[in-house]
């Protein structure tokens, strides 16, 4: 289920990349007709150049953008076990879950705390399990849901609360990802708790700590 977790989320950005790449190609073929158009010694196409040009580097730089997203999530999986700093781990899941949320027109949002204390685990299960969360919400949600993820500290720990906002008819079993997120969490060493807040609105929530030194040396 982890590597299915990556594959969707790879998939969604490389289709979104693949999008930013024909825009590019779509204006460089533009500025190659209107050259081909120029009169020798004269620009008269300058000022649609310049309307152009920024176009290309704003797709540029969204497309580094998104390489520098996929990098970190890449390397998330190098080590099992690191220091993480859990909302530079959620932002480039939250980054990657934006296209999809758009596709459904829901918003995403995250509030983490500055100050969150480092935790000592598992970076990429992390990300998984918070997959298992929001995921099956995303797939539910009506046009107009929200989902704001927040991140805050208490004392050693990391509480990850998923407000989970807008209409959405839960089934009466739950999805893959639901039944898989009590093995990933006791790997983790996590708690969860699940509420209705004073809104009407489910709260789901992830503590995480670091593992115990014990488990450490058996890793």
């Amino acid at each position: 289920m982890q590597l299915a977790f990556i594959g969707k989320l790879m998939a969604g950005l490389s289709h979104e990349f693949k999008n930013h790449l024909a825009i590019i190609k779509e204006l460089n073929g533009l500025i190659e007709d209107l050259l081909i158009l120029e009169v020798p010694g004269q620009s008269v196409n300058s000022e649609r150049f310049k309307k152009i040009i920024p176009g290309i580097n704003e797709r540029i730089a969204q497309a580094a953008e998104m390489c520098r997203v996929l990098s970190g999530f890449s390397h998330r999986m190098d080590q099992p076990l690191s220091s993480i700093n859990v909302s530079d781990v959620l932002q480039e899941e939250i980054y990657l879950l934006r296209r999809f949320a758009q596709q459904k027109q829901v918003h995403i949002e995250s509030l983490f705390d500055g100050d969150l204390p480092a935790i000592f685990n598992n970076p990429s299960l992390l990300q998984f399990a918070v997959f298992c969360v929001v995921w099956p919400t995303l797939e539910l949600l009506e046009k107009g849901g929200r989902i704001v993820i927040t991140g805050t500290g208490k004392n050693q720990s990391v509480e990850i609360t998923a407000i989970l906002e807008g209409k959405m008819e839960r089934p009466e079993n739950d999805t893959p990802w639901e039944a898989m997120l009590p093995q990933v969490l006791e790997i983790l060493g996590a708690e969860f708790s699940h509420r209705i807040n004073e809104d009407g609105n489910e709260d789901v929530a992830i503590t995480i700590s670091s593992i115990e030194n014990s488990y450490r040396d058996n890793t």
